[in-house]
């Protein structure tokens, strides 16, 4: 989740490069953070600031459902292992060149900045959110709920790291042009910090008391041979004492079967993903605080929409499998949530080209971000457990890669519908 969220929270970067130049009446100015601040804040943005967010949300979300396409058909024919290798090295590359561009000056030309950023960003989602993050969660599906929880919380830290090291890299330095290249430094090296993370935990052994005949197996391989899938095989995945090693082979009755029992869930997953998307990062970044306190206005996007958000996500995951509703209140509050887009556009979002502003309160636009994340969490953990539970353990790797697949389409979904509001605001 960390490359998404870096580019989403690197925006005062974004903003600075998509800056209209005209104004560059101070040179020596020109790179600082308040600079760039005050120039969204008392002119007009540029076209390109205005949509980059919602854009960067659209163009990841289309590669993001591709690489999902590509790990729900490649779930029994590539190992867990060399899907994730395989997107860590796409990040990698990705993030290489997204450093090197901070050093290049593209005023002449932003468009083409702009449009090899989205593509650099569509590569980074097609191999984090596509291939690693769908086939984490389809590994996690073949153990207890606490390990799927655990990936849903991993997921929303990644939010609250991106965040504070968004506001952490603004404090130390005004320099846009430095705060953007230690934080695609730290990105690059979050990357690395994952791979060997991931490497370690393919080293582990089977975290259960296995039977004669596969401690048998185990003891006759090196331990660094034992691969993922094999501990997951021979994990109870449902909490019993039994051990089961079944390899079924993949039809189109296992993908709709999958589809049914798990289609209320999917329902849900889909209607929060739509909901979140198309008011969160495209419209609440563009909400601006009306306080005359000129550090809350310098750090309020940072902190009203972004950290907020995602510490707000990260409590409603981390309470989601301790309190677990039945499959109807979870849709029910799932098409709830679309109240709050409404309430979000009506919050002091500039600019506004056909709309006014109806509720200027910074304490309103907060309480609404804390429903919309702490909702987001709940819901899209709970039906996700759900929605794994109701599979057979057999075929449960594959409904992880699938509820992937579905979540992905419904975000490209909301972050289209994102831009939409946007262009109404």
């Amino acid at each position: 989740m960390f490359p998404n969220n870096a580019f989403m929270n690197a925006h005062e970067y974004f903003y600075y490069k998509l800056r209209n130049v005209t104004h560059d009446e101070d040179p020596v100015n020109t790179t600082n953070t308040w600079f760039i601040k005050r120039q969204i804040s008392e002119e007009a943005p540029t076209e390109l600031q205005r949509n980059f967010e919602a854009y960067l949300t659209v163009y990841g979300s289309v590669a993001c459902v591709l690489g999902s396409i590509l790990n729900v058909f490649a779930t029994k024919s590539l190992s867990n292992s060399t899907r994730m290798v395989w997107g860590h090295a796409l990040v990698v590359v990705v993030f290489i060149p997204t450093i090197a561009l901070t050093f290049l000056n593209f005023d002449d030309d932003q468009s083409m900045f702009f449009n090899v950023s989205m593509g650099l960003i569509s590569i980074a989602c097609f191999g984090s959110l596509g291939l690693m993050a769908g086939g984490v969660l389809g590994l996690s599906a073949l153990f207890p709920s606490k390990y799927t929880q655990a990936v849903m919380v991993g997921q929303s830290f990644a939010g609250v790291l991106a965040a504070v090291m968004s506001i952490l890299c603004q404090a130390i330095t005004s320099d846009v042009i430095l705060n953007g290249q230690m934080y695609f430094g730290f990105s690059l090296l979050m990357c690395f910090i994952s791979l060997a993370t991931y490497y370690y935990l393919t080293t582990l052994t089977p975290p259960v008391e296995l039977d004669d005949e596969i401690n048998g197996l185990i003891e006759n391989q090196d331990e660094n041979e034992v691969s993922i899938e094999a501990q997951a095989s021979h994990f109870p995945p449902i909490d019993t004492d039994s051990v089961e090693v079944i390899t079924p082979q993949v039809n189109w009755t296992m993908y709709t079967d999958i589809l049914k029992k798990s289609s209320i869930d999917l329902t849900t997953i889909s209607v929060v993903l739509i909901v979140t998307l198309a008011a969160y990062p495209g419209l609440t970044s563009l909400v601006h605080s009306t306080s005359r306190n000129h550090t809350w206005n310098s750090y309020f996007s940072a902190v009203a929409s972004f950290l907020l958000y995602n510490c707000g996500d990260l409590i409603g995951r981390s309470s989601a499998n301790s309190l677990r509703l039945p499959r109807k209140y979870l849709l029910t509050i799932a098409f709830f949530r679309f109240l709050l887009i409404p309430l979000i556009a009506m919050c002091n979002v500039a600019p506004r080209g056909h709309t006014h502003s109806m509720i200027p309160y910074d304490g309103v636009f907060i309480l609404l971000v804390i429903l919309l994340s702490i909702s987001h969490g709940f819901c899209i953990t709970n039906a996700t457990i759900g929605a794994t539970e109701s599979i057979e353990k057999e075929s449960r790797e594959l409904a992880g890669s699938i509820i992937s697949l579905i979540g992905v389409t419904a975000a490209m979904m909301g972050g289209i519908l994102g831009v939409l509001i946007i262009k109404l605001v």
